[in-house]
């Protein structure tokens, strides 16, 4: 798929950055005894006129060797020569060769610096996760104590790194070979560990140890993975896999019938009380609008009058929510991150489980649908059958109906600061021509009060 991109006078290599071909001549130029043999993007953080980080991963071929093997690179393009300034800072942080052989790269024709796993700008964990002794040694002996009470012993273990968000966070699968005793048999344990740069991993444990040992899960009203161990000095958070597929792999146009578990599930949840760190507050919801329209309206100053008026109507309803009982948060409520095995349903990816109004985790499910409709080109009111049991069944499940107009309000605002944002920081394929669209569906909503005006709406899908 083509991709359309903004105009950054202040980012002119934005179009190399993001052209695959492109980038695989310049790592390329960095390997010795090597073939890039294909280049892909796999993650795009866009800061409008101030820099892009993008990561890749670049399928190689060492001739030396004759074998083939994957490599990630995350490379940050800058303004004003900064990655320069970057590179010399960085300096002193510790790095080790990549498996292709570089650790850094800096190309002045570019501002870019570059950084192939597992060095990370920021991040430590991947230098203990890509190397098996490494982790063995620091990890693995304590997080088996923890699985078999002290008595079990690691016969073997492999490591798959599953998502690599740059400077922000890692996550791998480690698959442990274990005795739990001595001469039984060998067992098999799947796990992931999670570290990210705030290192949240204590909270984020102490957060899934409550929602693991809640009634609501014990009577299967809620499924979430158990966790296992926070390891302070690897920055780790250890939990068990939960089986299952993206409910967005199993079911993209998201069906009622899935959306209605979700929201009994998303009730139970709501009703749990856990030791968050953070919370959304009123004011940051006032707030944030106003920061995302800024940040659009200079990308594509044609969409400022649009913004203006959205951010106007969202900032007059945000006091609707004053009243509104804080409860607890996924925080990234979305088809990917339900896992469906079956009839059964997890919530997985609990790292930004917060306290807040529920009506903006309602909002976002609402939104999410409406958003996946106008990037596959069909009519938003298609999605009204989805979002209308995922409300029925969350109001059945919590005793509480949901008040229309702040739905509304925060469909129109996650369709803004989440649906909106998103398609303009990542820039994946085909997102940023949604823009228009998105903002257009959020002033209708926002004007009517109610989400049925995406029912009418006559938006042309991107």
């Amino acid at each position: 798929m083509s991709r359309v991109l903004p105009h950054d006078p202040a980012l002119p290599q934005l179009a190399v950055a993001l052209d695959p071909q492109a980038m695989a001549q310049v790592f390329g130029a960095a390997l010795s005894g090597m073939q890039v043999r294909t280049c892909q993007v796999d993650r795009i953080k866009y800061r409008p006129g101030r820099n892009c980080t993008v990561s890749y991963m670049l399928a190689l071929h060492d001739e030396r060797r004759e074998r083939d093997f994957e490599q990630r690179v995350a490379a940050r393009f800058c303004t004003g020569g900064d990655a320069a300034r970057r590179h010399f800072k960085s300096a002193g942080r510790a790095t080790v060769a990549s498996a292709a052989g570089p650790a850094v790269q800096h190309l002045a024709a570019l501002d870019m610096l570059a950084h192939w796993l597992p060095n990370d700008a920021k991040l430590d964990a991947p230098h203990v996760l890509h190397d098996d002794a490494a982790l063995r040694r620091r990890c693995l002996d304590e997080v088996v104590a923890a699985l078999s009470g002290g008595r079990g012993r690691l016969i073997d273990h492999r490591t798959t790194l599953v998502q690599y968000v740059p400077e922000t966070r890692v996550c791998a699968r480690v698959e442990l070979h274990l005795q739990h005793e001595p001469r039984a048999s060998v067992t098999t344990r799947t796990l992931y560990a999670k570290a990210d740069v705030e290192r949240r991993g204590a909270v984020t444990h102490m957060v899934m140890q409550a929602l693991y040992a809640s009634p609501a899960q014990a009577r299967g009203r809620l499924r979430t993975p158990r966790p296992v161990l926070w390891q302070e000095a690897a920055g780790l958070q250890w939990q068990f896999a939960v089986p299952g597929l993206a409910l967005l792999d199993v079911d993209p146009q998201v069906g009622p019938a899935a959306s209605a578990r979700v929201g009994q599930q998303l009730a139970a949840l709501h009703a749990i009380p856990v030791p968050a760190s953070r919370t959304t507050t009123v004011q940051a919801l006032h707030q944030q609008p106003r920061r995302v329209a800024e940040l659009l309206g200079q990308v594509e100053p044609a969409w400022k009058p649009l913004l203006t008026r959205l951010v106007g109507r969202l900032e007059a309803g945000v006091a609707g929510l004053e009243c509104e009982a804080v409860v607890t948060l996924h925080g990234d409520l979305h088809p990917r991150n339900v896992l469906v095995d079956g009839e059964k349903q997890a919530f997985v990816d609990l790292d930004s489980v917060r306290l807040g109004p529920a009506v903006i985790e309602l909002g976002a499910w609402v939104a999410d649908g409406l958003y996946r409709a106008v990037l596959d080109g069909i009519a938003t009111r298609q999605a009204a059958p989805s979002w209308r049991a995922f409300l029925q069944s969350y109001a059945s499940a919590s005793g509480r109906a949901v008040d229309a107009s702040l739905l509304a309000w925060s469909t129109a605002y996650n369709l803004l600061c989440q649906r909106a944002y998103r398609c303009v920081a990542n820039l994946k394929p085909g997102r940023f021509e949604a823009v228009p669209a998105l903002l257009a569906l959020a002033d209708s909503i926002a004007s009517a009060g109610t989400v049925d005006a995406a029912m009418s709406s006559e938006l042309e899908p991107a």
